[in-house]
């Protein structure tokens, strides 16, 4: 077994036994701020009838609301097969399975046909490979792109590497594979323009980043 598979199965570990904590959490306290925050600037930037692609969805929650904000229909991959069932389950109890797709997959590596939306929420901290997440989002999304990073900027810039090195330190106690990443904020921006994106909206909320961005040049997958 590689090493970005044993990577890529701790981390599906990980959420695997967080998904049905998280689903009931969401279902008691709705959406985090962060999220919150991103569902507006889908909203503001037209999202009615418009395609929606999550990548590393969780159990779904956000994607499912997209649908009630008025989406036409979504489909969420993740590495977590809890997750993915927590989704799936979710999605039919909602009523809303007809226009929402679950899947297990490897949102870096996955290939889609294009969606007028894609969206990461706090994905891109939990992958050490930032550049195959957002190359996968920019191929995949003929309009717009959001995602949600820590707050790795300015003054709490400090704390944020203090808190992420004091997780990571836990981790590897535990012996778990899983870690948290920053990654370089310029560094995302720049692969997001060199493949034909410019930022559109950027806010932040307590220890999160929220970004939106447009496309400006050629790209697209192909539509389907």
């Amino acid at each position: 077994m590689t090493s970005d598979s044993v990577q890529t199965r701790e981390i599906a570990e990980t959420f695997d036994d967080l998904a049905h904590d998280r689903c009931c959490k969401y279902k008691s306290k709705g959406l985090t701020a962060s999220t919150e925050v991103l569902l507006g600037f889908l909203t503001e930037n037209g999202l009615v009838g418009k395609t929606v692609l999550d990548l590393g969805c969780g159990t779904g929650f956000f994607a499912l609301e997209t649908l009630r904000e008025g989406a036409s229909s979504i489909k969420g991959v993740d590495l977590s097969s809890a997750a993915i069932h927590e989704a799936n389950e979710f999605a039919k109890e909602s009523g809303l399975q007809d226009r929402a797709r679950f899947e297990v997959a490897n949102a870096a590596s996955s290939q889609h046909v294009s969606f007028d939306i894609v969206v990461m929420g706090k994905v891109l901290c939990c992958y050490p490979d930032a550049d195959s997440l957002l190359k996968t989002a920019s191929a995949s999304s003929n309009g717009i792109l959001g995602f949600v990073v820590p707050r790795d900027e300015g003054l709490m810039k400090p704390l944020m590497r203090v808190g992420t090195g004091l997780i990571n330190l836990v981790e590897r106690l535990r012996k778990t594979g899983f870690r948290l990443y920053l990654h370089p904020l310029r560094s995302l921006d720049r692969l997001l323009v060199d493949n034909g994106f410019q930022q559109s909206n950027k806010a932040r909320s307590r220890f999160w980043l929220v970004f939106l961005y447009k496309r400006t040049g050629p790209g697209a997958a192909v539509q389907g």
